[in-house]
């Protein structure tokens, strides 16, 4: 298998339009290879990353290159046991399972990835649900609103404990004070890094509910537990991972749609946004899609208070409220 790896590596290596057909070549133009990489059509041609963090690639032209990413993950994915919890098969699990899956491969090394393992089983993943909480005018990133995803498990609906899942959150990695008006023109230009973060669902919900008082639309999708298994296979790819942060393309909504077309090959959500990713149009984009199984509602502390204020007379609110 080596042997015949290294042969198809080779050719890889070479560019696709001179060398003949190969498994791997095929292989690295595959949709599903382009959205791990989180690959596009370069504006001249050939492709580019979205990711700006070479510590994400493998291959020293990786960025943009899939095919010589794939050689590379290939060639890693050999690499001895003993490296434990820093062999690539654990540090790309997505990728691994996905060449295991495509290459038959049944000759690699298994190393224990423990880290990987214990936080795959706290993160415990079932299902899925796009939360879009509402326009937040307070900060420029949030003016059209936002969204994010959480991960549930298996019990949520039947113990009601959404609050002990998992939110998935990409944003502006913000250091320093800066003022308004800088904030504004770096995050439309691009100035600020963006990262995925994995939180407590709770905290979440107490920022936006509580503290910025938005209503919250809660999506439940219907992936099942594999599709949603495998988005949260790539989640700890991108784990520290930079991308340029854009707020009105590539933004939260942006990066959230390249996790649902991970999650479920096949679905073309993206390429519905070449120009901006606005999240009131991303969540239709996503109902769509077909992807929407049911829709609940979370009101604000401060409507809930209005609400429950409601019946009173005006004088009984005026000392209420």
């Amino acid at each position: 298998m080596k042997r015949t790896f290294a042969a198809l590596a080779l050719s890889l290596s070479l560019p696709l339009q001179a060398a003949s057909p190969t498994p791997l070549a095929t292989l690295a133009v595959d949709p599903y290879w382009i959205a791990l990489g989180h690959y596009e059509t370069g504006k001249l041609g050939g492709w580019r990353s979205y990711v700006d963090d070479q510590a994400f690639f493998l291959a020293e032209a990786g960025a943009s290159d899939p095919a010589a990413e794939l050689a590379a993950t290939l060639e890693a994915l050999y690499q001895p046991a003993e490296l434990g919890d820093r062999h690539p098969q654990c540090v790309y699990p997505a990728r691994t399972r996905w060449l295991k899956e495509r290459l038959a491969l049944d000759d690699l090394p298994s190393p224990d990835c423990a880290e990987y393992r214990a936080w795959f089983a706290d993160v415990n993943p079932h299902s899925t649900v796009l939360v879009f909480p509402a326009a937040y005018l307070n900060s420029p990133s949030s003016m059209f609103g936002h969204t994010l995803l959480r991960i549930d498990q298996a019990d949520v609906d039947s113990h009601n404990t959404a609050l002990l899942s998992y939110a998935l959150n990409f944003g502006a990695f913000i250091e320093g004070d800066d003022n308004s008006i800088l904030y504004a023109w770096r995050g439309l230009m691009g100035g600020y890094p963006g990262l995925f973060a994995l939180v407590p669902y709770r905290e979440k919900l107490s920022e936006y509910s509580r503290l910025e008082n938005r209503d919250l639309w809660e999506y439940r999708l219907n992936l099942s537990p594999e599709e949603t298994g495998r988005m949260v296979e790539h989640v700890w790819e991108l784990k520290q991972v930079r991308f340029d942060y854009f707020f009105f393309d590539e933004n939260c909504s942006y990066r959230l749609l390249e996790l649902l077309e991970i999650a479920r090959p096949g679905i073309e959500l993206t390429e519905h946004f070449p120009i901006t990713a606005i999240p009131t149009d991303t969540v239709r984009a996503v109902k769509d899609a077909g992807l929407i199984e049911r829709i609940d509602y979370r009101p604000s502390r401060e409507r809930e208070l209005l609400g429950r204020a409601e019946p009173l007379g005006a004088a009984e609110k005026a000392w209420v409220l």
